[in-house]
Formats: structure tokens, sequence, C-alpha cells
């Protein structure tokens, strides 16, 4: 059975291993440092835990916008172990945003993804999300 629950300094290794899935490797002392300097409240950090291990987590940010009177929700990031995708944990934490996003008044959910992960945006799409829009990056 999968549990959800707010994220803790026990899960550094594991978180960072997921977000090194991601393509961004880093250590967990310097992830969960990152974690801390995020404000709590508008920030949280949801792992998804099977046989007590973090197979998965979601990183969720609040923000008021200029556009809205109600703040938007914005997925900062999303990620299932590989052994353990297509199992329904990736869509129990997205539900389970779903229901804090409304609960905290949020007027939608938005979230941004590379190009590259086809999959994810099938994954998306079949949740409901719509693409609505383009990406700008620029290094610092």
């Amino acid at each position: 059975m999968i549990l959800l629950r707010p994220a803790k300094s026990d899960d550094a290794k594991e978180l960072a291993e997921l977000v090194a899935d991601l393509g961004y490797p880093v250590d967990g002392a310097e992830l969960w440092s990152r974690i801390e300097k995020m404000p709590s409240g508008a920030y949280q950090t949801l792992v998804a835990v099977l046989e007590n291990r973090v197979v998965g987590f979601v990183g969720l940010l609040t923000l008021p916008v200029y556009e809205h009177p109600r703040p938007i929700g914005w997925i900062l990031a999303l990620c299932v172990s590989s052994r353990h995708r297509r199992q329904g944990i990736g869509t129990a934490l997205m539900q389970e945003a779903e229901v804090i996003y409304r609960t905290l008044g949020v007027i939608d959910i938005r979230l941004h993804s590379g190009l590259q992960r086809g999959e994810a945006h099938e994954f998306y799409e079949k949740l409901g999300f719509d693409k609505s829009g383009y990406r700008f990056k620029k290094k610092l």
C-alpha cells in the first residue's frame, strides 16, 4: 500500500536519487538544504512511500499571480522511481496535490515539462492538463 506524506529530512537521500532520475544530480544533504530554504506554507514536498522506501515525490508551490484574485498551484517537480512507474503512484501524488490545492483555493494548476519527456506529457494529458503555451529559458 502506498503512503503519501510530507517529506522529512530522513528522506533526503532517496529524494536526491529521484531528482537525479530527472537529470539533476544532487546529494541528499544539498537537496535538503534547498528544501529547507523554501518558505513553508507556499512550498510543500510530498513523498510516496512503498515498503518503507520513498519511491516518488511531488513538489508543490502555491503563489499569488497578477492575472487572478486567487492563487495558482505550480507543480515544481514530479518523479516516480523507474522501477515503480505505471503502478498508480504518480497519479496518487497528483491527486493528492489537487486535493491540497483545492483546499487552498487555487484557481488552476500549472507545470513545466521538458520537450524530451513525451511519456510525461501523455500522463499529464490523461490527468486533464492541457498544453497552454511555451516555456522560455535563459541561462545567467
